[in-house]
């Protein structure tokens, strides 16, 4: 297992709950998986100060200063996209990856097959999630994938 827990963060769940497929599938997922929990034990006035600090106090960079106070009070690692999420990660001194690592690291224990790897990919891509897409064609091609710039 790559993780015992996955806590997710208020503002992580409601930017995922704005979708109703996304909300449902989360819901059920929270329902049938013990390892994923909700999770609203942090400090919130820490969350506040390092948006403020930030400069940025947009509700879309909560999630990941949430999901960073989170993971420094537990020790955690934590799982961010977004450069800014990223870098508040690391100079929290964090272990930090991302959605590509995680879906790398599901294949390399066996647990997805490499076209299961490039369908979440290209969902996603069709979603118009931003994700690092040349690191995910180089990942698709050493696990014997098509790239999907192709």
């Amino acid at each position: 297992m790559l993780f015992s827990k996955v806590l997710v963060p208020k503002a992580v769940r409601e930017e995922l709950f704005k979708r109703r497929a996304s909300k449902d599938r989360l819901q059920a997922i929270f329902a049938n998986y013990a390892f994923l929990e909700r999770c609203d034990a942090y400090d919130q006035t820490a969350v506040d100060i390092l948006l403020l600090e930030e400069r940025r106090g947009l509700r879309q960079d909560r999630g990941e200063a949430e999901a960073v106070v989170q993971a420094s009070q537990l020790g955690a690692a934590v799982v961010i996209d977004d450069r800014w999420g990223q870098e508040l990660a690391e100079g929290f001194d964090l272990d930090c990856h991302g959605t590509l690592w995680v879906l790398e690291q599901f294949h390399e224990l066996q647990l997805v097959p490499p076209g299961t790897v490039r369908e979440s990919f290209q969902k996603m891509r069709d979603h118009g999630i931003r994700l690092p897409w040349d690191a995910i064609d180089d990942l698709l091609t050493r696990i014997g994938e098509p790239p999907l710039s192709e």
